[in-house]
């Protein structure tokens, strides 16, 4: 065998893979974490919400019904229980609208995250594995995108394009790939010198089989974590562009869409802002929970110390 085309069995036993994911494990260490098992239950049960709105939402959020604008909800003088949560000023229903907002912003904080993780985490491998002028090249660019106030960024190009769901996902994702690409840099930069890798080259694997096979995978802790924590961020910046009329557009509807439409309401139909605002507060909170969980949960001197905790209890 040449070493053009080296054994990936012998290069693979070379590289000290990251501890394999043990659901048995895992799933004891949540059912340990009651504010972790409130997150994932949480946010599991939103993206359920999401799939399954069409089928669960009682009417059709674009439906309008002038007659039965501005009712309150179910529990408030006037309201009923042909909408729950009342209706909005052109008599669409409010819970309707809310479970089908739930589709665009988490598919947009999903998408956003797939299509910048992808990209950055890409930048970061080459950046820290060639080094050179073009750890250079990739550094300055990431350096420059990071001072350049991203709001702005995204507002003038949404303002230009024009906005749509598509254009604010792409928006967003050139707003948020730097941080994967430093992360990935960083940790690549440490594992570069390592006997793994090392052993890898000499055994003659290409390029790109070192940086998916052996370098990627020692990624997955932090990635995981910071991916979670942009879902977080991406859900608050597309309602706030769809509040600023750059984001989602109507006929399709967002809660920060749904937010943007009631302010003018405020005072004599609170529930138009208040309920859309707290599903964007939950949300970001339940994915904040399971962010912190993963943060304990990959990384072993936590789970050490959460560990001695445990026994420190248990006596």
């Amino acid at each position: 065998m040449s070493l053009a085309d080296p054994d990936p069995q012998a290069a693979e036993a070379a590289s000290p893979s990251p501890e394999p994911v043990v659901a048995g494990g895992y799933w004891a260490d949540l059912r340990g974490d009651t504010v972790g098992m409130i997150g994932v239950v949480s946010l599991g049960l939103l993206f359920l919400i999401a799939i399954f709105a069409p089928l669960i939402a009682p009417y059709d959020p674009a439906a309008q019904n002038i007659i039965a604008r501005l009712k309150p909800p179910v529990w408030l003088p006037g309201g009923s229980w042909d909408h729950i949560l009342g209706t909005d000023h052109l008599g669409r229903d409010v819970l309707s609208r809310l479970l089908n907002g739930s589709r665009i912003s988490l598919f947009v904080g999903f998408a956003t995250v797939l299509l910048a993780g992808s990209f950055g985490v890409m930048m970061g491998l080459i950046s820290g594995y060639a080094g050179g002028k073009t750890d250079q090249f990739i550094t300055a660019v990431t350096d420059t995108q990071v001072a350049f106030p991203g709001l702005l960024l995204a507002l003038l190009i949404l303002a230009v394009i024009g906005p749509s769901t598509i254009t604010v996902i792409v928006v967003l994702a050139l707003n948020g790939w730097m941080v994967y690409a430093r992360i990935t840099r960083s940790v690549v930069l440490g594992l570069r010198q390592t006997a793994f890798v090392e052993a890898a080259e000499i055994l003659g694997c290409r390029t790109h089989r070192i940086l998916i096979r052996h370098l990627l995978p020692n990624l997955a802790a932090p990635l995981l974590t910071i991916g979670t924590l942009e879902f977080a961020r991406i859900v608050l910046a597309e309602a706030a562009l769809s509040f600023l009329g750059l984001g989602v557009q109507p006929p399709a509807t967002s809660w920060g869409l749904d937010v943007a439409q009631g302010k003018d309401y405020m005072f004599r139909a609170w529930w138009l802002v208040t309920f859309p605002g707290l599903a964007i507060a939950f949300t970001v909170l339940a994915i904040n929970l399971v962010a912190s969980w993963l943060r304990v949960t990959t990384d072993p001197v936590e789970r050490e110390k959460r560990f001695a905790r445990r026994a420190e209890a248990g006596r």
